[in-house]
């Protein structure tokens, strides 16, 4: 039925006051509804190819099309000049053209790996026609591997034959977060303390051989006085030919200590070095600390990217390059990833294996999970071939993000600029593809989840443009937000309580606060200067951040009241005297924030001019009740030469400070010297 125009321009105008209570623009105000709508009131038919002789109505959808722009443009003017920069989206129209594809497709068998890995690297030979690993022949054309390179997920749309794991994860939320920011079991760290004794990585020398040792020390830490090294774990001797072992990182958790190591094989063919990167999860019972006890070797393929400790599951995320000489091997299964746990090798089975479709890499993201109680077998598995590096992970969930260019360029002849993610949950059986999506721009500020709700948020830059993401368990979409510091570079973002802190500008002088509380509704609620910030906010609680920084020599310490986000305040700044440095600014685990006790501690180097000499020192302040008060200030080292203490843990009332060399512990109250140990 055809309207008159007074009906149209009446509808248009409830439509245009419902978008400006709602700043967004409807679908029915959109270009292509509009024509639509107008294309249909003047009953002209869908079919407007030129093959057909309907040239003149295609000159009459050129028109409705320019009416069309005329009205969103005005629209969208509207709507801009009543909402300001930030401009909130309830759906991504963009993604609209991505809704069929995803951008990972399941393996059926290592042939298709195989395949797969051949034409990324160029190598168009032909190769053997793919079978299961039960023995039964799949097709794959050679057009569906072309597409899988040109970058659209054709390749995809012919394997829906293939079922979705019925798969539930475990969905037992963990407890509601007090907001305060806590580096305990879930980051890896080269320090950890279960409150009685300190684990700490260090390095050392073979006293007989004269080989460099990684190392962690023990150290019983109560009673100070008598603070002592109980034993020493050796984890790499430097006595293996060709092999180079580095200590990364430890987690120390019920009993269990798990130290994270980087190992490189290097051999010589000839007069060419070849090398292979490994990463070592090796797991002890530490219920006896001075007699620790081996319990289980996880070693990796590939370079260590990230891991995680949540609950007892400890995910580990490698990338496994693959050479050209591997791919061209006459063993193709010598390309699927392997772990081996005490010397017992297992490769991935082609049902944990995904291709990453959108212009892929030659390489393995790689991901293990294991259960830290139960040593027997891990919680569950998965490498992806062709992704990128940008995971996240946690109890129930692993996601993983990717740019990549978009195939079609616009009608300057452009590439677009795309990011891909992807999301797995983690079962009691395994790991099973949850679903994805595909955001305009470049990843910036790593990929973020809200494991209470289970969204996912994200946040990419797209030609200046900061636009930031809202994804629901399932990949679709929630709500969005663009229009974020257009023009500038976002260096951090920090989820604290139900809001979200964006830091931006070269000095991170500026931060603007989203409240996300409604993940479905986010908005702007107000902003801080943050001049001359590290990139970090530290959270005392949902309500108090914390900003270090400094500039010529000066050190800042600011603490921020954001109970009324649309008015944040400066509550109080204190600035440390002489010429300090941080020697640890860019690691926020140098930072020792204790929420109960309310302090707030960094590392300092002091340095005195007129004797050109400098302190090793570790500064606590109390930041109780709206103001920062110097506690005292913990000299580590009065005679610094490198070893700068990097870490300070308090356990009651004395506070210790860690650096590569030696561990001393001070009276806190009194700010005085208990007792030091050496542990190199």
């Amino acid at each position: 039925m055809k309207k008159t125009e007074k009906e149209i321009l009446d509808f248009l105008g409830e439509e245009i006051t419902s978008a400006s209570e709602s700043a967004e623009v409807p679908l029915k105000l959109r270009k292509e509804s509009i024509v639509a709508m107008l294309k249909n009131n003047e009953g002209e038919e869908k079919d407007f190819s030129a093959k057909t002789g309907t040239d003149g109505k295609i000159v009459v959808l050129r028109r409705l099309t320019a009416v069309a722009a005329v009205l969103v443009v005005v629209v969208v003017a509207a709507l801009f000049m009543r909402t300001g920069g930030v401009k909130v989206i309830k759906t991504d129209t963009f993604y609209k053209g991505y809704e069929s594809m995803e951008p990972v497709k399941s393996v059926r068998s290592y042939e298709e790996v195989e395949r797969a890995v051949l034409e990324i690297l160029g190598n168009k030979e032909e190769s053997k026609a793919p079978q299961s690993n039960n023995g039964s022949t799949q097709s794959v054309t050679q057009s569906i591997v072309d597409r899988l390179i040109e970058g659209y997920s054709n390749y995809v749309a012919d394997d829906k034959s293939a079922e979705k794991a019925d798969y539930t994860a475990d969905k037992t939320k963990p407890e509601a977060s007090t907001g305060v920011v806590s580096y305990g079991d879930f980051t890896a760290d080269i320090v950890k303390t279960d409150g009685k004794y300190l684990y700490i990585v260090t390095t050392g020398v073979d006293e007989k051989t004269g080989a460099g040792l990684e190392q962690i020390k023990i150290v019983k830490a109560l009673p100070a006085e008598e603070m002592q090294v109980v034993s020493t774990v050796v984890l790499a001797d430097g006595s293996a030919a060709g092999v180079v072992n580095e200590c990364i990182e430890i987690y120390v958790k019920n009993n269990r200590l798990i130290a994270l190591m980087n190992s490189y094989t290097y051999s010589m063919d000839g007069s060419a070095a070849y090398g292979k990167a490994s990463t070592v999860a090796v797991h002890y019972d530490i219920s006896d600390p001075s007699a620790p006890v081996k319990l289980r070797e996880h070693a990796q393929e590939g370079s260590y990217v990230s891991s995680g400790l949540y609950g007892n599951k400890l995910s580990l995320v490698t990338q496994v390059e693959i050479s050209p000489a591997a791919a061209k091997s006459e063993n193709g299964n010598s390309l699927i990833p392997s772990f081996a746990v005490n010397g017992e090798v297992t490769k991935l089975t082609a049902e944990e294996l995904f291709i990453a479709v959108n212009d892929p890499e030659a390489s393995f993201l790689f991901i293990t999970v294991t259960d830290i109680a139960d040593n027997r077998k891990p919680a569950g598995r998965l490498a992806i071939l062709g992704s990128g590096k940008e995971v996240y992970c946690s109890e129930h969930t692993v996601a993983v993000a990717r740019g990549f260019v978009s195939v079609d360029s616009d009608s300057k002849s452009e590439h677009s600029s795309l990011t891909e993610i992807y999301r797995f949950e983690i079962g009691a059986e395994g790991i099973s593809f949850a679903g994805s999506y595909i955001a305009k721009g470049t990843l910036a500020g790593g990929i973020s989840a809200d494991e209470k709700s289970g969204n996912l948020k994200v946040l990419t830059n797209e030609s200046g443009a900061n636009n930031f993401y809202v994804l629901d368990e399932k990949m679709e979409f929630v709500s969005g937000l663009t229009g974020i510091f257009p023009n500038e570079k976002i260096r951090s973002i920090k989820y604290i309580g139900g809001n979200a802190y964006f830091v931006a500008g070269d000095d991170s002088e500026k931060t603007l606060i989203i409240d996300i509380s409604d993940p479905s509704k986010p908005k702007t609620a107000g902003n801080i200067s943050t001049e001359g910030f590290y990139r970090e906010l530290y959270a005392v609680s949902d309500t108090a951040l914390l900003g270090v920084g400094g500039d010529g020599g000066r050190v800042r310490v600011t603490l921020f009241d954001v109970s009324n986000p649309a008015s944040p305040r400066t509550s109080s700044v204190y600035t440390l005297e002489g010429n300090v440095t941080l020697p640890s600014a860019d690691d926020g685990r140098c930072v020792l924030l204790d929420g109960e006790k309310m302090l707030f501690g960094i590392p300092v180097v002091n340095h005195n001019p007129a004797t050109d000499t400098e302190i090793s020192a570790y500064i606590l302040f109390n930041v109780a009740d709206g103001e920062i008060t110097p506690v005292g200030t913990y000299n580590h080292d009065t005679a610094y030469t490198g070893d700068a203490a990097v870490r300070g843990i308090c356990i009651g009332g004395t506070l210790y400070t860690v650096s590569g060399e030696k561990v001393t512990a001070f009276d806190i109250d009194g700010c005085t010297l208990i007792s030091s140990q050496i542990i190199r």
